[in-house]
Parts: structure tokens; sequence; C-alpha cells
């Protein structure tokens, strides 16, 4: 269980849980998942894959003087230990956490758990609908959705119907790539918060949203003011990042919808999780976005 009282790291992200706190190749709960699929030889195509990356895919005979009684090690092709023994399998499982490259696996095992549905759907219907909802169904909390701005997978994006502005928080555009990062340039217009209290941005930076998926998706370039303030989202899209998109939003549905041709795409809101400023992904862990948490 969290401890709500302990500062969790922020400059550390866990791709399995979705938070900051710890790094991917440190969770406890993910190892121990890794270690019951391998029990139930359920990666034989990872074990397959390694081997092919070692250029270890070839058959192997059984060695003189082996005992046959044990279970045969699929990793290495003979017998002597079982696959989930097997300590050169598991070291290089280690590495490949550290270099990122379990995304595939980790999202298996994030679906197999129920922590993921699909957040992006497409209907040929051109007309924008949202199901009739009982007196006791929907959602009252904000309207999150996960965008692709600048080649970067950004999540925790805030849909603000009551904002009129666009905002990038610092601690997510200080993860962008650098010649992403040149971009900025000043802005002598100072924001209103919600208090009252006047903001002097950063600065100003455009920036092309896409929303959707690598089938369907709807684009538009926004101007982002840079603002350093604390805050658990990476960047806020107010009303006229909405117009921009044509998007119809609904918070009672936790739906974003928006027209393109040939049907709607349908966004469903994330659950937001309330920690502190999320890090940025290695290059190497998506194909082709960077990951912003």
């Amino acid at each position: 269980m969290t401890n709500p009282g302990r500062k969790k790291n922020a400059n550390k992200f866990c791709e399995f849980h979705g938070e900051v706190g710890h790094n991917t190749d440190e969770c406890m709960h993910l190892k121990k998942q890794i270690e019951e699929m391998l029990k139930a030889g359920k990666l034989s195509h990872l074990i397959k894959e390694i081997k092919q990356n070692n250029g270890k895919e070839q058959p192997k005979v059984t060695k003189k003087g082996e005992t046959a009684g044990k279970d045969k090690a699929v990793f290495h092709g003979e017998v002597g230990h079982n696959t989930d023994e097997c300590m050169h399998l598991k070291k290089q499982i280690e590495e490949m956490l550290k270099a990122g490259k379990l995304s595939h696996l980790i999202k298996e095992l994030k679906q197999n758990n129920g922590k993921e549905q699909p957040k992006v759907s497409f209907s040929p219907n051109p007309e924008i609908l949202f199901p009739p909802l009982g007196e006791d169904e929907g959602t009252e909390g904000p309207m999150i959705i996960e965008v692709e701005i600048g080649g970067h997978c950004v999540h925790r994006m805030y849909v603000d119907g009551e904002s009129a502005s666009k905002i990038l928080y610092e601690h997510c555009f200080s993860r962008l790539r650098p010649e992403i990062k040149k971009q900025l340039i000043p802005a002598t217009t100072p924001l209103i918060g919600y208090s009252g209290e006047i903001i002097c941005p950063v600065g100003q930076i455009q920036l092309l949203v896409k929303i959707g998926d690598e089938e369907h998706s709807a684009s538009a370039w926004m101007n982002f003011m840079v603002v350093r303030s604390s805050s658990p989202y990476n960047r806020i899209i107010g009303r006229p990042g909405v117009k921009k998109l044509h998007a119809v939003p609904s918070t009672t549905h936790g739906m974003l919808k928006i027209p393109m041709e040939g049907g709607v795409i349908t966004l469903k809101s994330s659950k937001l999780v309330p920690l502190e400023c999320a890090v940025v992904s290695g290059p190497e862990e998506t194909s082709s976005a960077t990951k912003l948490k």
C-alpha cells in the first residue's frame, strides 16, 4: 500500500503502474508477475526473441552425463534445470527491463490484470451521439486524455471547458527533445490564474496536437503558454483548443468525440492519479512517439 506521507521521487517512473516513485526495472510487483508467467510457461515468445537476438536459436542435443529426469530448460534447449530457474534468462530479462525493451510485455500484463482498457475507438457513423445514462451513472472527474504532441505521447492532458488558454507545464516542457524546446519564444501576455493571481509564462510554443491512433486521428496546430507551476497535469487544452479540433466533450460520460472524414473518434477519459509531475520515458520504449506520463 502506498504511504501518503512519503514523498514520491518524481524523477522515477514505473511504466507498469503508470505513476512516479520508482523505475520500471525496480518494480517488485512487475518482476513477480514476470516470474509467475515464466513458471506458467507463458513467455515462450519472449524467450524466442531473446535467443534470436543472441544468435542462439539453434537445436541442441542432450549432453552426456546430464540428468534426463530434470525438465528441459527452454531457453538453453537442454536439460539440467527448469526454465523459470535459469539465472541467465532472468538476467537477460532484467537487462531488457532496464533498457525499456519490454513495453509490449508490460502492456500485455496490464491488460490481463484489467488495468488497461482501449482509450480510443472509431465509429463510421458521422453522428456524434452519447449513450443514455441512468440516474446513478456517469462520471464527475476531470476529462483527462492522452495525445501526441510534437512527436511525444503525452499523458494527463486536461480538457478544461472553463479555460480560455492552452497550457504546457514547465515540468513537461523540460523533458521535450532539444530541437522542440528551441522553438520556445518569449510571451508578453500574462495569464490570470483560477484564484485571480497573475502568472507570467516562461514562454510560448506552437506544437502540432494529434489525437487518435495510427488508423484514425485528428490534428491541429496549437499555441501553448509554458507555465512554471506545480500541477498533476502535463498540459491543459481550453475552449480554443477544443474548438480547433471540433471536439465535443462530455465529462458526464468521460468521453471526448471528434468528427473526422469517414466517422467519429471517441476518446475515453483516463483516471487521474494525484501525483507529482511525471517523467518522460526513453525513445526506445515506443515506436513512434516518446512517452510523457
